[in-house]
């Protein structure tokens, strides 16, 4: 008997905005140096004062510099999905869906089964990093069905590529002998 777990994503999120890590540290320091660009021209423009000659505030330019960097080089690293909640598990076999353990869809009475399969874990997603995160979390895979009348849809993460085309490869052909199936 065949059988796949993936990790289970949860519609909330752990915060309100979907902003990474490396994001927020590209854009305070992007939005300080901004702010203390503007700052310098306005007090030299109008007030005749030069602020650059003052080492705190050098420092804190400095500061808002370093800012940018990391939320650069940190975007190498960092997944864009590090605000999910990731929690629990869906299985599918040839003959079932299951959810933790608790909620099991046996195929035969599934209708409209629709997989949506293609991201996984340490994907690339962006090349260049302007404090955007380079790889993926891998949780942009979702299945679909109708169950008793009632839609279902969940999202779950692939760990790895071979993990992703086993799923697809191996599994929903086979799961396709009991119901039909899109993706």
């Amino acid at each position: 008997m065949n059988k796949l777990a993936f990790d289970l994503v949860l519609d909330k999120k752990k915060s309100k905005f979907d902003i990474a890590i490396s994001e927020k540290f590209f854009y305070v320091g992007l939005g300080g140096v901004l702010f203390l660009l503007a700052v310098f021209w306005i007090f030299k423009n109008n007030l005749g004062i030069d602020l650059e000659e003052i080492k705190i505030v050098k420092y804190i330019g400095y500061g808002f510099l370093i800012c940018i960097l990391i939320g650069t080089f940190y975007g190498f690293f960092d997944y864009n999905g590090n605000n999910r909640i990731v929690k629990g598990f869906i299985t599918f076999d040839e003959n079932e869906i299951t959810i933790n353990h608790a909620e099991k869809y046996k195929l035969v009475e599934l209708k409209g089964l629709k997989f949506k399969v293609y991201d996984y874990k340490d994907r690339p997603i962006n090349l260049i990093s302007d404090g955007d995160p380079n790889r993926s979390y891998g949780g942009e895979n979702f299945v679909e069905f109708n169950h008793q009348n009632k839609r279902h849809r969940y999202q779950f993460v692939a760990d790895s590529k071979k993990h992703k085309d086993k799923l697809l490869e191996d599994l929903i052909p086979i799961m396709r002998n009991k119901t039909e199936i899109k993706y």
